[in-house]
């Protein structure tokens, strides 16, 4: 089987983190997988881009158009909006290749535009990595049942807060119009299968749940104490680990919500558990807002794969505070190193961590639940030690490059009879 995944990146963020595991661990499981990026971290031959000065000027151009419109609308989320004008590949140049497969993941950022995917007649998947295939330009939406990628972007339906050009209907009607034929996707979650179902652009469209792979054989258990001497962090301690992300002012991460529980964190008398301190991954300082009444914290700035495995082992328990996320790999990476993972109940994240067996589920936006399962995590040694071993045991049955790269191979398998048929 010869298969071709598009990806905006190799790396980086998580989507394109998620596509790279994926090539690595198809070629590992014997399909003959090659990657075309706009934008290559990787030193992996099989991983190709559009390469020369030429292409540079090319790519900050297609990047700068992509941006236009959501200027043009005002629109008030321009860093989650991407209109799919622009392609770093043309359809023509995919279905030259006589591939088996297509598999497009992330390509907002000018990397794959809504008409080219349409022209694709080879077989073709999207792995969902977000909302965008289903929205009219956002990665993410508010999943309300009057949501209008459910009702359809229609004149009467538009935020009574939005005035202007509805660039979000615009972008929705072309992909209505030029996605009329119903293709297949591959969602890494239930949750985000579930709202491709119900959305009116891909309901029509077969959709599976495939979750993204994690090396288990790097994100595995190592030396706490060797972990922590990597930081300064005493290993008496109890240690919560976050991951946040570049924007604090991101609502969809919850920052907000982790502050709150993290204050209820710093009087013993009321937690019952001693000397806890936080590690913060992805930032070198506080924000200048951050409170006096916050844990000992230890500031890590960004860490590569090795700091983060190290991070992960060097934690009592790691906190993802997303008010909305589709399969965070945070969750998962920490799981795979056998450390428990707090989180709300909220869009896939109970697809990963299963609760009160491998972390706990608080009641969404919820911060003083969210504080309870820190502390019902911390508070017994030998709950912890059962919460690591089933997280661990999880993440090899389930998430394991193997496991998920045959689930990719079978559907690769149906679509290109189906489409050949």
């Amino acid at each position: 089987m010869r298969a071709l995944l598009l990806s905006h990146s190799d790396g980086g963020g998580g989507a394109a983190r998620a596509a790279y595991r994926l090539q690595q661990a198809l070629v590992a499981s014997g399909v003959d997988s090659t990657m075309h990026v706009d934008f290559k971290d990787t030193d992996d031959p099989r991983v190709r881009r559009n390469a020369g000065a030429l292409a540079d000027v090319a790519r900050r151009l297609r990047i700068s158009i992509e941006e236009i419109p959501a200027v043009v609308a005002r629109h008030p989320s321009p860093r989650l909006f991407s209109p799919g004008l622009m392609s770093a590949i043309s359809a023509r140049r995919i279905n030259a290749t006589g591939v088996d497969i297509v598999n497009a993941h992330w390509t907002n950022f000018g990397y794959l535009s809504i008409g080219q995917t349409a022209r694709i007649n080879l077989p073709f998947v999207w792995s969902l990595h977000d909302m965008w295939a289903f929205t009219g330009g956002l990665n993410y939406a508010p999943d309300g049942s009057a949501a209008r990628w459910r009702t359809g972007y229609l004149r009467t339906n538009r935020s009574i807060h939005s005035s202007g050009w509805d660039v979000e209907r615009w972008v929705a009607g072309r992909k209505a119009r030029l996605w009329s034929r119903p293709r297949d996707a591959i969602a890494s979650s239930t949750w985000m299968a579930t709202l491709a179902r119900e959305s009116a652009l891909l309901r029509e469209w077969t959709t599976h749940v495939i979750p993204n792979a994690v090396d288990v054989g790097r994100y595995q258990p190592e030396s706490r104490t060797a972990a922590r001497a990597r930081f300064g962090v005493d290993p008496r301690v109890r240690l919560v680990v976050v991951l946040l992300p570049t924007h604090l002012d991101d609502p969809r991460k919850g920052f907000d919500l982790l502050r709150t529980a993290l204050s209820r964190l710093t009087t013993a008398g009321t937690t019952g558990v001693e000397q806890i301190e936080l590690a913060v991954v992805g930032h070198t300082g506080p924000p200048h807002d951050w409170a006096q009444s916050m844990p000992k914290t230890h500031w890590l700035g960004y860490l590569d794969d090795e700091g983060c495995i190290d991070a992960y082992n060097a934690a009592d328990v790691v906190v993802v505070p997303s008010r909305q996320d589709n399969s965070p790999q945070t969750a998962t990476e920490a799981l795979a190193c056998g450390t428990p993972v707090v989180a709300f109940r909220v869009s896939g994240l109970p697809d990963f961590v299963t609760h009160q067996v491998t972390g706990y589920l608080a009641v969404p936006e919820d911060p003083i639940d969210l504080a309870h399962g820190i502390i019902w995590a911390l508070a017994d040694d030998q709950r912890r030690s059962a919460l690591s071993q089933a997280a661990r045991a999880r993440a090899v049955d389930l998430w394991s490059p193997s496991v998920v790269a045959r689930q990719y191979i079978d559907v690769y398998a149906e679509v290109i009879d189906r489409t050949r048929r």
